[in-house]
């Protein structure tokens, strides 16, 4: 088999994981119900999808010390839900960046623990704390849900993403790579569309460029992950989560320029 093949085979690998388009779309269909439902449903939602991403993100990334890393993530999604629901600010977003200091933290006293000569030291700790940003992206579409239109604003990010994840696996795998950002772009353009067009709203160019940058986003995410090579069905879920969850910072921003 050649190189490009090769290359070909292993970026294709995870975007095609039936595992893996399941994880996504589950996530999808939670946090964008709970959007709908309420701000507390949409953190529990993304909270549930957390701890699932906390036990298989260091698989999918090859971590050392997997456990150790996996507990990190979980208690910081924990504390991330705990002040987006429990929070005398409004929304809990002005607690979120202190939880995800904590966070960081944890990572690198996790470290410091490690018995095995800290082997990987730099790829852990980058590991880490990308899984971190992956969580608190995650969370702020559930800050955005409680909003006016913030339950539009996560049907479009985290939509988008989800579709793009299911675009992914439906090219043509010698084309999947250069295809995967107009078609990012593309549904997420419509998905915009739809939903503004769905709330009758004034904002509808707010929804469409939020549907634009998630699509190239979670693209971009896609693009990354999709370099790992794993057979683990704990990592093919993470992957699927994280292509999703790692577009909810812009419901936040759209969010906050409807309501500015």
């Amino acid at each position: 088999m050649s190189t490009a093949s090769l290359t070909e085979s292993t970026t294709s690998r995870l975007a095609t994981s039936p595992l893996a388009l399941l994880a996504g779309a589950v996530t999808a269909a939670l946090v964008i119900l709970g959007a709908y439902a309420g701000g507390d449903v949409s953190a529990y939602a993304v909270l549930a999808a957390g701890l699932t991403f906390a036990w298989g993100w260091p698989l999918l990334l090859r971590l050392p010390r997997t456990t150790g890393t996996s507990l990190v993530l979980a208690a910081t999604a924990l504390g991330m839900a705990g002040v987006v629901v429990f929070s005398g600010d409004e929304d809990g977003m002005r607690s979120l960046s202190v939880v995800l200091a904590v966070g960081l933290v944890l990572a690198f006293l996790h470290q410091l623990v490690r018995t095995d000569g800290r082997a990987d030291l730099t790829v852990s700790l980058a590991g880490a704390a990308f899984g971190l940003v992956v969580l608190a992206s995650g969370m702020l579409s559930a800050g955005a849900a409680p909003y006016d239109q913030g339950d539009a604003a996560v049907a479009v990010a985290v939509g988008a993403a989800a579709l793009g994840l299911l675009a992914d696996a439906m090219l043509p795998a010698k084309h999947a790579v250069e295809w995967s950002w107009p078609m990012g772009a593309l549904l997420g353009v419509l998905v915009g569309l739809v939903v503004g067009l769905i709330d009758g709203d004034l904002s509808l160019n707010i929804l469409l460029l939020t549907g634009l940058l998630a699509g190239f986003v979670g693209a971009a995410v896609r693009r990354v992950l999709r370099l790992l090579d794993t057979d683990d069905p704990a990592g093919q879920l993470s992957y699927g989560i994280a292509a999703v969850l790692s577009t909810g910072v812009l419901a936040y921003a759209a969010q906050y320029l409807i309501n500015r």
